[in-house]
């Protein structure tokens, strides 16, 4: 682990914490306790092992305020037919947010406004199962988030937009985050979270930690676009855990920021219970996206796909690290695991890591990674069909990367990650013609 800088030294940090919830504070003392003590990961911890946080451990970042101008346009980032709930800075929007439809059974809040209730205690400290340095770190400090809660056999028709803009008003600001999301039993619902960076030239680090419980029988689709600016870092933990015979479906675009890491677990720990964890990552230029999956498989007769595909250009540097383990008992258990990469440069790298642990018999578990280029006699003939280079490039990647989407519920959603992802190819392939 690093040595902690003096931007990270208990004094300071105590200072960042807030003041607020004092039932909280005895637990947000120790989550900063257990960090001090932890320190940053260096490249020696094994799920480091391809990942350099030392940009973020040798810098103080502070809390911003909300941005001067909340009144700017959002219009660009408005997903038709669903709820949204706008955050910027770290600071929940409500005159840019749109709960007002939602029935009353629902809860839809801001985490903020959710502990001065005190209904949220036992729910954050009881339900967070891994402790690595950026989650305690957010233990600590975080302020606000979402708070959503979703009642026996209700099903949410409409989606939940989570709109999470920065727009910094100084240098080196940062927010931790937090979000909370519980589906009881028979509920169904889905939303997305949106990461952007509004403004494009100032340095700010994100640090994310979204905890779910899915009920018995319940359904969630979780979809997420990372899209920060190219100067950010943006660190994000999401822990879900599925009763029996409870489904999910998780689909991550990691498009954004200087440094992205994304650590996504899923514990399948009722009967009958399944998850499908899908991604597409896509850095360019000297970007850096680090994406760690986990489906823990704990009790019998559940199953879990694992897609994720990488188009890795320019200077960047990709990291796939997917896990399944089944423990002893999970008899039945069906896992598969895909990764597949395309690289556009030869400066471009890609580490990946599959990794299975089966401690039972009568499984079926899967699990392969690949590394390529595009073809070049399939790309030899659409150019001899009259198609230029780069659409030609541009189809073939696009035909790669669309399995990740086609079968995903909420069209509109996923036509607003896919219009993300191949504008950005769009910029990559006009800057590497050959």
């Amino acid at each position: 682990m690093t040595v902690l800088d003096a931007g990270w030294s208990e004094a300071r940090l105590r200072g960042l914490q807030d003041k607020n919830n004092c039932f909280l504070q005895e637990w947000r003392h120790k989550q900063l306790k257990k960090f001090l003590l932890m320190g940053f990961p260096d490249r020696k911890i094994e799920n480091w092992k391809y990942t350099d946080v030392t940009q973020i451990a040798s810098q103080t970042f502070s809390f911003d305020r909300i941005a001067d101008d909340i009144g700017f346009n959002i219009e660009d980032f408005i997903i038709e037919g669903t709820h949204r709930m706008v955050f910027i800075n770290g600071y929940f929007v409500p005159a840019l947010s749109t709960l007002t439809k939602l029935i009353p059974k629902v809860q839809l809040a801001s985490l903020k406004a959710i502990l001065k209730e005190k209904r949220g205690k036992i729910r954050i400290t009881d339900n967070l199962s891994s402790q690595t340095a950026f989650s305690l770190l957010n233990g600590s400090l975080f302020r606000d988030g979402m708070f959503l809660y979703v009642p026996k056999n209700f099903q949410l028709e409409e989606p939940i937009h989570l709109l999470y803009l920065m727009k910094p008003n100084f240098p080196l600001s940062m927010t931790q985050t937090r979000h909370l999301i519980f589906l009881d039993e028979n509920a169904n619902a889905s939303f997305i979270e949106e990461y952007r960076g509004v403004s494009s030239t100032m340095t700010y680090f994100n640090n994310i930690v979204t905890q779910i419980k899915v009920g018995d029988s319940a359904n969630l689709v979780l979809y997420k676009l990372q899209e920060e600016n190219s100067f950010s870092f943006h660190i994000a933990n999401t822990q879900i855990n599925q009763a029996q015979n409870s489904q999910v479906t998780a689909c991550h675009f990691l498009l954004g920021g200087a440094l992205g890491r994304e650590d996504l677990h899923c514990a399948l720990k009722g009967h009958g219970a399944s998850c499908r964890l899908l991604g597409l990552y896509h850095p360019q230029s000297t970007q850096h996206i680090d994406s760690h999956t986990c489906v823990d498989h704990r009790v019998s007769e559940c199953e879990s796909q694992q897609l994720y595909k990488g188009i890795i250009g320019d200077d960047s540097k990709a990291v796939f690290n997917g896990k399944i383990f089944v423990h002893k008992g999970a008899s039945k258990t069906i896992a598969r695991q895909t990764n597949k990469n395309l690289i556009f440069s030869d400066k471009a790298e890609v580490n990946v890591k599959p990794e299975i642990e089966i401690y039972n018999d009568d499984v079926v578990c899967t699990h392969g990674a690949t590394i390529g280029h595009l073809n070049d006699d399939t790309l030899f003939y659409l150019c001899s069909r009259g198609i230029d280079r780069i659409a030609a490039k541009h189809l073939l990647t696009c035909a790669f990367s669309s399995e990740i989407v086609e079968k995903l519920p909420h069209r509109i959603i996923t036509e607003h990650l896919y219009a993300r992802f191949t504008k950005k190819l769009g910029v990559m392939l006009s800057g590497a013609l050959s």
